[in-house]
């Protein structure tokens, strides 16, 4: 009878040894987030553009890069695998100009190139569990000749 006594109260302290150690060394996973805003280029919206969200790495975030196609409006909402949520964290954003939309024939100054490249817009976000709304207004002096 006493082995058993021993036993069990080994068993327990084992148990909650282990729970103890399961539930500090697990953590929860994070809430979900979502991400829209509009895209304007020169006080028009970015129709038909390309934004993408890539993680900063520098900052801790190991995500995987997310993207949506801006709609007429300058609209885009981000998704992953078809669901609107986005790991939370922080990210570096490109944005993308659809081919011969904005054009010096047009008016337009050039795209800025380097807002192509999340490494070297210069551009990011935090991004926060709930609803994260970012809008971008990308303005280029326009050269009077």
């Amino acid at each position: 009878m006493r082995k058993l006594g021993r036993l069990l109260i080994a068993v327990a302290t084992l148990l909650g040894g282990v729970a103890g150690f399961v539930g500090c060394s697990s953590s929860q996973p994070a809430a979900p987030a979502s991400v829209r805003g509009v895209v304007m280029f020169q006080n028009q919206p970015l129709s038909g553009g390309l934004i993408v969200f890539a993680p900063d790495h520098e900052k801790g975030n190991a995500g995987k890069p997310v993207r949506s196609t801006i709609d007429s409006e300058g609209r885009y909402t981000l998704t992953t695998d078809g669901s609107a949520s986005v790991t939370p964290g922080w990210y570096r954003i490109a944005l993308a100009d659809p081919p011969g939309v904005f054009t010096e024939e047009l008016g337009f100054p050039p795209f800025p190139p380097a807002l192509r490249r999340p490494d070297r817009s210069g551009i990011s976000r935090e991004v926060r569990p709930g609803e994260n709304v970012f809008d971008f207004l990308i303005e280029v002096p326009v050269q009077s000749q």
